[in-house]
């Protein structure tokens, strides 16, 4: 594929009340595994990252413990060092580092500090409760931090088999579409492609209100703008185009359930000007109640509320 050289994992190592417990809960596993994937398809690089969010005065007693002691950042190096181990024995050389501090924050920051061109990262809480979703890691991320962001759900299978693309027809639609059509060439997974026509202003939310010759219009802009890039690429399976006049939150998430995609493809808008703000758009809505995994990208002009 070689489109990612630098990827960043963000490693959960919690469990339950313990800081790194025995075993890596099915969301961070997968995205370890994706990891390990994409490094070894693009010949990447690749750091394991875990961040501890303690007191103040937890990080004091942890960094003022005597050497040789162990702690709990003794304990998370080495639980990251097996999974530089496991890399490695996939023929992926792979680093680690643990920092203090509020998750999602120095994550991105590893990302600014490193010039990660990828994040991958699982989520305990993808798929529960809207409201409990979106204060959780995941929606911060992929909100928030400027380089593509692959949140992973655990999957049946090892290989993905359905990619789905949210096309907006714009520049980081057309960045989406490009990342799914060089994974599903990679994967031999099936594509699909869903455009919802952008309507007239004044008509409203509604097609009926349009005239059937501007439907038509509307139509073959979007086919036309669509079938280019796939021109670019060589499928295993034929890609399938969906040009809907439903509201593209509805769409997206019939697709997927329809034909049990198991990642999405989308970009997320950002206001210019307005560091890390997500418009209330269709990624804002679709985010908390996707139920695959995601790769979500921003537009080249994004500015990420978190400074170094």
């Amino acid at each position: 594929m070689q489109r990612f050289k630098n990827i960043l994992v963000a490693v959960d190592l919690s469990q339950q009340d313990r800081f790194v417990g025995d075993e890596l809960a099915p969301p961070t596993a997968e995205a370890v595994d994706r990891a390990i994937w994409l490094a070894k398809v693009n010949s990447a690089k690749l750091t394991f990252f875990y961040t501890l969010d303690v007191s103040a005065h937890a990080r004091h007693m942890i960094e003022a413990a005597a050497e040789g002691e162990q702690t709990v950042m003794t304990d998370a190096k080495e639980a990251l060092g097996r999974l530089v181990d496991q890399a490695a024995a996939a023929g992926v050389s792979a680093s680690l580092d643990v920092e203090f501090g509020k998750s999602w924050v120095e994550i991105i920051r590893q990302v600014m500090r490193g010039k990660h061109d990828l994040l991958v990262a699982g989520t305990r809480h993808f798929g529960a409760l809207q409201s409990f979703f979106m204060g959780s890691t995941g929606i911060k991320l992929l909100r928030k931090c400027p380089c593509p962001v692959w949140i992973t759900q655990p999957q049946r299978y090892r290989q993905i088999r359905s990619i789905l693309v949210a096309h907006c027809l714009r520049p980081v639609g057309d960045l989406a579409m490009e990342l799914g059509c060089l994974i599903a060439q990679t994967c031999g997974a099936q594509l699909r492609v869903v455009h919802a026509l952008e309507l007239p202003p004044d008509a409203g939310e509604s097609a009926e209100q349009v005239s059937p010759e501007e439907l038509a219009r509307l139509r073959a802009q979007a086919e036309q703008h669509i079938e280019a890039q796939l021109r670019e690429y060589e499928f295993a399976r034929p890609p399938v185009v969906h040009i809907v006049t439903d509201a593209p939150d509805f769409a997206v998430l019939t697709h997927i359930e329809k034909y049990g995609v198991e990642l999405t493809v989308m970009g997320t808008i950002a206001r210019r000007g307005v560091p890390g703000i997500i418009t209330g758009n269709t990624a804002e809505v679709l985010l908390p109640r996707l139920r695959c995994s995601v790769l979500a990208v921003k537009p080249p002009d994004f500015q990420s509320p978190v400074s170094l």
